[in-house]
């Protein structure tokens, strides 16, 4: 069965959101209060720049994953360096969503459960997934996207009677742009983790119409968290709205709608679906590097190795939460994402400056 473009589209959007929606429009409002609007267009402006860059040092070879002809670029060790680092990455960030999975769960539907019995569980299950490879966790984006796309639709219907509309004119007025500018950054480190897709290639061609259908999914995601940022201030305004760790889950709950009041456990699955599926995601991609790096030895144990460690930072996260809830938040996060997320650009400037020597040398 052929990969399309348009499954891509699909689950570019739902890697995104699983992330988007819940965790970035909370800080946001705690962050930006009215002007978190110029931070969302801000950063997903920035995004759709390093998408471009991106899909352009893909398409350097386009038969072949940047993890195999990347060391063509940069060098074998500059090449090995940095895949080190994605993998390191990867492993951290499904931890982050272990965790996130733990704190939610263990806070509302499995009080006294152990989270390590709840980490174990989740670690097997993204085992499982990464083990049947990378078009599977493709396969299983598209029924859940068409679920996501509907149920945001609807609930955005129904928040509106209760929206107060009297606040718009303070998102035009208010504005700060220092902290504008410094909260765009840190929606870019949200909206830019282009750079794990660069090993789709070689189960499907990187190319200009791949590059379309990621920028609609871009488009499509900025819209959906500009909404729910507008609704999230429109109904509990800028300081309740900081005080609520999941927003859209709360306006469902507090909904008067008696349709839109039970709609709170299908949210919920559709969220704890798409978050799994960024988690396999991650751990395939941090399979992929560890291949790179052990020169194709050690298939069968690298899945498992790297997933119980993602589970072992969760659990020591789990031990201390205040610490978790630092690291999550903290610009220096913002950094060490952005710093991983410009890979391509490394990439693309060692290229250039090898294209500026060559005639040199000739």
């Amino acid at each position: 069965m052929r990969t399309t473009n348009w499954q891509m589209f699909r689950f570019s959007y739902v890697y995104f959101n699983s992330q988007t929606s819940i965790f970035l429009i909370p800080l946001l409002v705690t962050s930006s209060h009215y002007q978190g609007w110029i931070a969302i267009l801000g950063g997903s402006f920035i995004s759709t720049l390093m998408l471009l860059l991106t899909i352009y040092v893909g398409k350097l070879k386009a038969n072949q994953a940047w993890v195999d002809f990347g060391k063509d670029i940069t060098g074998k060790w500059v090449h090995r360096l940095l895949l080190l680092l994605l993998m390191c990455w990867c492993v951290y960030y499904a931890s982050y969503d272990i965790e996130n999975f733990v704190l939610f769960f263990g806070s509302n539907y499995l009080r006294g459960t152990p989270p390590l019995v709840i980490q174990l569980i989740l670690g097997l299950v993204i085992m499982f997934t990464v083990s049947r490879g990378f078009r599977t966790i493709i396969y299983m984006t598209d029924g859940i996207f068409i679920l996501i796309a509907l149920v945001s639709l609807f609930s955005i219907y129904l928040f509106l009677p209760n929206a107060d509309f009297t606040m718009l004119p303070a998102f035009v007025h208010y504005h700060e742009w220092p902290l504008a500018l410094k909260d765009s950054i840190a929606v870019t480190s949200w909206f830019a983790e282009w750079v794990v897709f660069l090993f789709m290639a070689p189960e499907l061609k990187i190319n200009n119409k791949m590059l379309k259908k990621l920028i609609l999914a871009e488009l499509a995601l900025t819209f959906m968290v500009l909404v729910g940022w507008v609704m999230t201030m429109l109904n509990f305004g800028p300081h309740l709205g900081q005080e609520l760790v999941y927003p859209f889950l709360e306006m469902v709950r507090s909904s008067q709608n008696d349709i839109l009041g039970k709609m709170d456990p299908i949210l919920i699955g559709i969220w704890s679906t798409s978050m799994f599926i960024h988690s396999s995601f991650l751990i395939y991609v941090a399979y992929r590097c560890a291949l790179q790096l052990t020169n194709q030895k050690g298939k069968k144990i690298l899945i498992p190795v790297l997933s119980l460690s993602s589970v072992v930072i969760a659990y020591l996260y789990s031990r201390h939460v205040t610490r978790y809830f630092k690291d999550f938040t903290s610009y220096y996060a913002v950094a060490v994402w952005l710093a991983i997320e410009c890979i391509p650009l490394y990439y693309l400037a060692a290229a250039y400056i090898r294209s500026k020597l060559r005639p040199a040398a000739k």
